[in-house]
């Protein structure tokens, strides 16, 4: 596979000399997602500098966002703000820039197909500052006119216009892909925790059937439970020490309950109700007391590039909804429900 080399910025221009410089340290394979938390901070500071977008918690962030009947596509500020969100924006690009050196090819530039690009393109811009239009080149797809003259706004004054392809405003579980652009990488992160609420599914579904050999960024969301004891889950400060340790969580964990990524997604190409199928598990019995019920949301962006508990919004272990009590013995059969309001639903035998 042939490797892409990093182009240098002009150097008259300091802004995109430090874009280029956080984009290599964000891509230095050496470097884990905690080493990146500077560099995040930095990268963000940069585009809310010279973003269109007025940011502002003086507004509901709920508002502008968009109901689709695939789920709720975030207003153009919320999506914003994710990027403050330091281990996920750093997972997410250093994960779409390794899809991209992984879909090398030769003849002619890596396309990429981002489906949710958000006001800043966060996972698409970095990647221009360092591969050049000759290896990687991209189509932005948003929901949101804002979101999508804020991101060209950003990447014309950047310099990076020649790496896009087309900005397209629509619904990414709608749209066609032509057939003189089938991508090589399809890039979206448009989900909340537990794939609940916001179409990262139906958009992974739709897309990969009209791409089916791309790449897909996060190559795998998986859903799996476990009881837990809230009291031993969140890290404490180490008496006469300045850092933080790891707790000794107490856990039993009762398997996977679903998993988005495109072997699931090939095997549910038939599938024509709002229904995909998910897995089981049973609650043990005896069940003490200091357990709870709770899912956790892993994610794989891409090869060892992966969000464990905690690392963001979307890793926070969650109630089932209701926050019902069991007994123990209890078998939960779960599957997936599409449309308007996605996410895992159970039904409970015994």
């Amino acid at each position: 596979m042939p490797s892409l080399k990093h182009v240098t910025p002009s150097p008259n221009n300091q802004d995109i000399e430090n874009l280029n410089r956080i984009a290599q340290d964000i891509l230095d394979p050496e470097k884990t997602i905690v080493d990146l938390i500077p560099h995040i901070g930095d990268l963000r500071a940069l585009l809310e500098r010279h973003t269109l977008l007025k940011l502002t918690t003086e507004v509901n962030l709920a508002e502008d966002r968009t109901m689709l009947d695939s789920g709720m596509a975030v207003s153009p500020l919320m999506a914003a703000f994710c990027a403050r969100e330091v281990l996920r924006s750093a997972a997410f690009i250093k994960g779409a820039g390794a899809a991209v050196q992984d879909a090398a090819r030769e003849d002619r530039p890596v396309q990429v197909l981002y489906a949710g690009c958000g006001p800043f393109a966060l996972l698409a811009l970095p990647l221009m500052a360092v591969f050049s239009a000759q290896q990687v080149v991209f189509t932005l797809i948003d929901i949101h006119p804002e979101s999508l003259r804020c991101a060209q706004h950003l990447i014309d004054a950047f310099g990076f216009s020649s790496h896009v392809l087309e900005h397209v405003c629509a619904d990414a579980t709608r749209y066609q892909i032509p057939l003189d652009s089938i991508p090589d990488v399809i890039v979206s992160e448009t989900m909340n925790v537990c794939l609940g609420k916001e179409p990262q599914v139906s958009i992974a579904r739709h897309l990969l059937a009209q791409a089916p050999d791309a790449l897909m960024v996060p190559q795998a969301v998986s859903v799996e439970a476990c009881l837990l004891d809230r009291s031993k889950e969140y890290v404490p400060v180490a008496e006469q020490q300045d850092k933080l340790v790891e707790p000794v969580r107490d856990r039993i964990y009762l398997g996977k309950i679903f998993e988005l990524n495109a072997e699931n997604i090939r095997q549910w190409a038939d599938i024509t109700e709002e229904r995909l199928p998910a897995g089981s598990i049973t609650i043990p019995t005896p069940l003490l007391q200091r357990y709870q019920l709770r899912l956790l949301t892993r994610i794989t962006v891409y090869g060892q590039t992966c969000l464990q508990d905690y690392d963001s919004s979307l890793n926070l272990p969650q109630a089932l909804p209701g926050k019902p009590t069991f007994a123990g013995g209890e078998t939960l059969q779960f599957h997936y429900q599409l449309g308007v309001r996605p996410g895992l639903c159970y039904e409970t035998i015994g």
